[in-house]
């Protein structure tokens, strides 16, 4: 999957996307007990050069997959959802995420992901990891960053 360099700010209007499946451990729970979904929200800007240490175990993706000095961890939520039980999370900006996991077999998790501003529909997908597993969503703008999501499930 090619990179795209996020270093520059976008217009309210261009919302850049840029997804990394990153395979973690699975856990023992199959499907049919539902999962446990993790969204955190990091701003990603280039004043200053701080990483927030909430995010040490992460910090080398962060950095090989965005162009940024500073990263600070805003906010983390967790839910338990079952099959088809949407989760709504909160974040700056107006910003919105609806995760409604799917059917999946195994250690597998298939999570339907939309991402809003308000009334307006940003990116709806549907991503697959393995249970234990991270996504990382960038791009919307906040302050004179980026907003970067992680989203795991267990």
């Amino acid at each position: 999957m090619a990179r795209r360099n996020l270093s520059a700010r976008p217009g309210a209007a261009t919302l850049a996307f840029l997804l990394l499946l990153l395979f973690g451990g699975a856990g023992a729970a199959t499907a049919a007990e539902g999962v446990s979904v993790d969204v955190g929200c990091v701003y990603a800007s280039n004043q200053g050069s701080s990483m927030d240490p909430a995010l040490g175990n992460i910090r080398g993706k962060l950095q090989s997959m965005f162009n940024y000095t500073s990263y600070k961890m805003l906010d983390r939520q967790r839910r338990s959802l079952a099959v088809g039980q949407a989760g709504d999370y909160a974040f700056p900006d107006r910003y919105t995420m609806r995760v409604t996991p799917l059917s999946a077999e195994g250690k597998k998790v298939r999570l339907n992901v939309q991402v809003t501003e308000g009334p307006k529909n940003l990116l709806t997908t549907t991503v697959g990891l393995s249970r234990g597993g991270m996504v990382l969503v960038g791009g919307p703008p906040h302050q004179a960053g980026v907003l970067i999501f992680l989203i795991s499930a267990e």
